[in-house]
């Protein structure tokens, strides 16, 4: 049984601590509002939010950050095998019908979204992520509910606070070279290196620190500086349900509970602002209260939000290894135009056994192709790490690049997720179904992408055997976007340009899953965008609160 301790308050509650609850919570207490931050993981390092992979050892060996990686994403929807059921020894206990861990047997194989998984601790997914920047296409993907002028003031202030570059591995051999090789090829597609949330150790310049969440905060959430007063962070907290006052269109309070202690705590504040990603956020809704056309049900349910939960979109996406040519290798010891000979007799005469002589350190490279009217895909060519793109240990991994292609997909109501009564998520939320289908248009551009990394591989080298081209089922690149998604009107959004929900006078959602239109670039610096024209909406309609939490 749950116990209530004394309420708290506050000027603004953030439910989600990934890099756009960050965003939130960093710009409010910038303007002397006080924040309270509740996250449902917990804090996984010293620094809250850090990303795991400025850790030494994985800078060092990055395919060993496979294992972070793995650890830390938990599917959202599993269907129950029906095959093993069938083929169960007849003495063994029935699988089917199975509900532990995100097992769902009304999840459906056939429109399920199997990929999709979600990374619950203190910096959300921005602990593991790629750090990729880019800004969205201004035709293909951009939204027009900002105009231009509008974007570029977002994006530039987006920039500055996640840290983004594109001079971050200037001095990458195998950058550079890729680079020319591309631009030998496609030069009419703009090769360039991609756009990174990162910057150079300033004491080890071999170092890469990469951005996050904690890049964000700042010293507002650094203990060893004392933070600053006016922000809190709880992990291990789950917000389970916002109390809705029908007669004001106000959330009058959020119900949170202490997943060590079983506590449960009323949380008051001015306004209330829902940062838990393209599930979990329509989940909270769904638990308050809010219901789409779709999954209204009793007529009594006054908080109508008839696009909850549809419009979810994704890139499709297809992926692929190449060892690089020898004759790419061999150029590397006679290019005279960048100083790769100097590097590589420097690297020989250390390690005279290396047959290769690429410096060990070199950075790997990370390479886009940006989004095309011809080519509506985003492209990285890179080495990064995945569960589908880790190298095996005999094989050199400084010959390898990775190629990811995402694909342009339109927003459809008819895709969606809905929130079963009945079955619980492992924090005793409701549990997410997904009803979700590539359209014709969706399938032909992802083929028409698929040949174009084959064409794109062509020129870098041969496939790494098992590594071929293929493509990953829908939900891999884990950039779902549009389940809340920002709009003009209530018939076919969630919530107004300021990120504010519909008939709600308090209440904000802030995520990819604010993101209205089609997306193939990675989508993180846009909805960043999306919080910071939310968070001054905020600033600007919200008195401080003297109150201590």
């Amino acid at each position: 049984m749950l116990n209530k301790t004394p309420n708290y308050d506050a000027d603004v509650l953030v439910v989600g601590s990934g890099p756009i609850g960050a965003t939130y919570a960093r710009k409010l207490v910038e303007k002397n509002l006080r924040v309270l931050m509740v996250e449902a993981g917990a804090q996984e390092s010293a620094i809250p939010g850090d990303h795991k992979k400025n850790a030494i050892v994985y800078q060092k060996d990055l395919d060993s950050f496979d294992h972070v990686i793995k650890g830390s994403l938990h599917l959202t929807s599993v269907p129950t095998d029906s095959n093993l059921a069938q083929n169960r020894s007849p003495i063994s206990w029935s699988t089917a019908n199975q509900v532990v861990n995100g097992q769902n047997p009304k999840d459906d194989e056939v429109t399920n979204f199997p990929a999709h998984a979600v990374s619950r601790n203190v910096g959300g997914m921005s602990i593991l992520w790629t750090c990729a920047t880019p800004e969205q296409h201004p035709k293909l993907e951009r939204s027009k509910i900002f105009s231009p002028a509008e974007w570029d003031r977002l994006y530039k202030e987006a920039k500055k606070r996640i840290g983004t570059k594109t001079n971050v591995l200037e001095d990458s051999i195998r950058q550079q070279l890729i680079l020319d090789v591309l631009g030998d090829h496609f030069q009419h597609r703009h090769p360039a290196p991609l756009p990174l949330a990162a910057r150079r150790n300033d004491k080890n310049k071999d170092l890469i620190i990469w951005s996050s969440a904690s890049t964000i905060l700042g010293d507002i959430a650094e203990k060893g500086t004392g933070g600053n007063p006016l922000f809190t962070l709880w992990s291990q907290h789950v917000c389970e349900k916002l109390q809705i006052n029908e007669v004001s269109g106000e959330v009058a309070h959020a119900e949170v509970k202490n997943l060590a202690t079983d506590e449960l705590k009323i949380i008051r504040a001015k306004k209330y602002v829902i940062c838990g990603g393209a599930v979990l956020t329509p989940q909270l809704l769904h638990a308050s209260g809010f219901r789409s056309e779709r999954t209204a049900t009793d007529e009594s349910e006054c908080f109508r939000l008839p696009a909850l939960g549809h419009y979810l979109t994704e890139h499709s996406m297809c992926f692929c290894q190449v060892v690089l040519k020898k004759t790419l290798v061999d150029r590397v010891k006679t290019d005279p135009r960048y100083g790769w000979k100097e590097k590589m007799a420097k690297h020989r005469k250390k390690f005279g056994e290396d047959s290769l002589s690429l410096p060990f350190d070199d950075p790997d490279p990370q390479i886009t192709i940006p989004v095309h009217d011809l080519h509506p895909w985003h492209i990285q060519i890179h080495r990064d790490v995945f569960a589908h793109g880790a190298v095996p240990p005999a094989i050199d991994k400084r010959t390898i690049v990775d190629l990811r292609f995402f694909g342009l997909m339109e927003p459809r109501e008819s895709n969606y997720v809905t929130f079963d009564k009945d079955i619980k998520d492992a924090y005793g939320m409701p549990q997410p179904t997904f009803h979700f289908k590539l359209s014709d248009e969706d399938r032909k551009i992802s083929h028409d992408m698929m040949r174009d990394m084959q064409d794109v591989a062509a020129v870098l080298g041969g496939y790494l055997p098992g590594s071929e081209p293929r493509f990953l089922p829908p939900g891999a690149a884990i950039h779902t976007c549009g389940t809340t998604r920002a709009g003009k009107k209530k018939d076919d959004s969630c919530c107004d340009e300021f990120s504010r929900v519909w008939g709600m006078k308090n209440l904000y959602v802030g995520g990819l899953n604010v993101i209205p239109g089609a997306t193939a670039s990675n989508p993180t610096l846009t909805a960043m965008c999306f919080a910071i024209k939310g968070a001054e909406h905020i600033i600007a309609t919200t008195t401080h609160k003297s109150a201590r939490l």
